[in-house]
């Protein structure tokens, strides 16, 4: 289950292939990995039951889905604010008014690729073109829902059944799940076509550049925009040497210095 990264080199680790596998054993495994549970269900209060799936203009409801954690990589590391300024269109703050599952088909290989269309509300322009001030946009975020189906399992096993190719995956990004109604944010974005992966659609976009690199949700506790992070006090706990311990006390003070440059940015636009 794999998907294009927009504006970022990504490389993805749901199957868990080994090296030195033939072709035969990895389309074996495969079909293991889809069939055995490998995943806990999601059973957050985000009201799954609202989110839908979009295939061929038919909307499939997903009551619940397990949780598939994909791996990313970046070519780009962005870790100051100025990065994000300097490689972006627009940087806006505001909320999302409203979100839609929607899942690209690959026309060449029929496959599908989930992303999360993020109706977006700017309060504020603190880059770019100022007339977007008020207005709401579209953001296509990676992540989302997907059916086995969608995925082109049909074509790999076509024993599956009619249920088994119906079942349902949230794909996120690292662990971080994409965005919901009522997320306050700021966003790093470009328009489409500044990107060579962009994909045509019928619809005008937005991404994120670096995925969710360029977005700072608003913490209330801190009054601090902030972007997802590593789970720094479990990387800590696991470090073995002083060098693994040294690694993510930088990672840590990188990410806090990213949010008080960007919350700073926020708070002199007002």
């Amino acid at each position: 289950m794999f998907f294009n990264a927009i504006n970022a080199y990504t490389t993805y680790n749901k199957r868990k292939i080994s090296p030195g596998m033939n072709e035969s054993q990895i389309e074996e495994q495969e079909k293991k990995n889809h069939t055995e549970s490998v995943s806990q269900k999601d059973s957050s209060n985000s009201s799954v039951e609202e989110k839908h799936l979009e295939d061929n203009n038919k909307e499939i409801s997903a009551d619940n889905a397990t949780i598939i954690e994909t791996q990313a990589s970046f070519v780009v590391k962005y870790e100051n604010a100025r990065q994000l300024v300097d490689d972006s269109e627009i940087a806006v703050e505001g909320v999302v008014v409203s979100t839609e599952n929607y899942v690209h088909i690959d026309k060449e290989t029929a496959q599908g690729y989930p992303y999360t269309k993020l109706i977006f509300k700017i309060n504020q322009v603190l880059n770019g073109d100022p007339s977007l001030e008020g207005s709401e946009i579209l953001i296509l975020e990676e992540g989302g829902y997907i059916t086995a189906e969608q995925d082109g399992m049909d074509e790999k096993f076509p024993d599956l059944t009619e249920e088994e190719l119906k079942e349902t995956y949230l794909i996120t990004l690292n662990g971080h799940k994409p965005s919901s109604k009522g997320d306050e944010m700021v966003a790093f974005l470009n328009g489409y076509g500044k990107s060579e992966t962009d994909f045509k659609t019928d619809f005008d976009y937005y991404s994120f550049i670096g995925a969710y690199q360029a977005k700072f949700d608003y913490d209330k506790k801190s009054s601090k925009y902030m972007r997802p992070a590593e789970n720094f006090d479990v990387m800590l706990k696991h470090a073995r040497t002083k060098a693994d311990k040294t690694f993510v006390e930088e990672e840590v003070e990188v990410e806090e210095c990213i949010n008080e440059e960007v919350t700073k940015l926020v708070n002199e636009a007002r």
